[in-house]
């Protein structure tokens, strides 16, 4: 959904996507995010926030959202990103605010490891009742 709006936005504003995707790749390589880069990453995630507000909303009283592929795509791991996640996450914590609850599904070679999303720990509030390994066996079960 991120890499969506972003590109949205570079069709919008006449930026070709090579060169963001050039910027990005020095983000990666530097961890030094430039100022363009920035404000396209902020665009995109104010826009995924109201997207994902959006489509909770009209699913009524189950205001819940699943984010399926947080792993990394182009310029997720930026402070925007992250404080997308993070504003989501908050939300979810609050009843009165959408969405309701937010499901992050982590891909992981170790399950019993503390998730991690692009390097950095995703902060667990229980790790006893927020936290489950869906499994083979778990995910044979739903084909």
């Amino acid at each position: 959904m991120f890499q969506h709006a972003l590109q949205g936005l570079a069709e919008e504003q006449s930026v070709r996507w090579p060169a963001l995707l050039k910027a990005d790749a020095k983000f990666t390589a530097t961890g030094t995010l430039d100022a363009a880069l920035a404000s396209y990453t902020r665009l995109a995630a104010e826009r995924v926030r109201q997207r994902v507000v959006d489509v909770a909303e009209g699913a009524g009283p189950a205001r819940w959202f699943c984010c399926t592929r947080p792993v990394r795509s182009p310029t997720t791991a930026t402070p925007a990103g992250r404080e997308l996640l993070a504003g989501l996450q908050q939300a979810a914590r609050r009843p009165a605010d959408t969405p309701h609850g937010l499901w992050l599904l982590l891909p992981t070679e170790d399950p019993r490891a503390t998730p991690t999303l692009d390097g950095r720990t995703v902060e667990l509030v229980n790790r006893a009742t927020k936290w489950e390994v869906l499994d083979g066996v778990f995910l044979k079960d739903l084909g």
